[in-house]
């Protein structure tokens, strides 16, 4: 969307697919941009910067599978009302078994989000303990 102005992303609304896209390529560019950063050093200060960017992303990581579960169920509204088609691939012409195979998958998706969310979780229980040492007004550490 760089032409156009870009949508306003307010939590009470009002939603529409422009911001609700808006918003999904700025998720996407925001991760973009820690993972460019983070190959530099000086990105972070100290461990408890590093365990605040964990604990940011594992935030992000537990809010998937609500959206997984919410995108998923919009599409199976469309189909129930008629309105969708699949013009290609395995399901072609049989939106009703392509909505399931959806619905399949993103319990999948979800589960995995899940085993996700556990590892970083574990990670963060390592990295909440770690701390750089105290440096004298020299740097030296006394």
């Amino acid at each position: 969307m760089p032409d156009q102005e870009s949508p306003a992303l307010n939590l009470g609304g009002p939603y529409s697919p422009a911001a609700t896209l808006y918003a999904a390529e700025r998720v996407a560019e925001v991760i973009r941009y820690l993972n460019h950063a983070t190959m530099h050093h000086e990105a972070l200060g100290d461990p408890s910067e590093a365990y605040r960017l964990l604990r940011d992303v594992i935030l992000a990581v537990q809010r998937l599978p609500q959206l997984l579960v919410q995108d998923v169920r919009w599409v199976e509204a469309e189909h129930a009302a008629g309105r969708i088609l699949v013009t290609g691939g395995e399901w072609e012409g049989n939106p009703g078994a392509a909505v399931l195979d959806l619905a399949v998958r993103r319990d999948d998706a979800a589960g995995k989000a899940d085993v996700l969310w556990e590892a970083l979780e574990s990670m963060a229980s390592i990295l909440g303990n770690l701390a750089a040492p105290d440096t004298g007004e020299d740097g030296t550490g006394e």
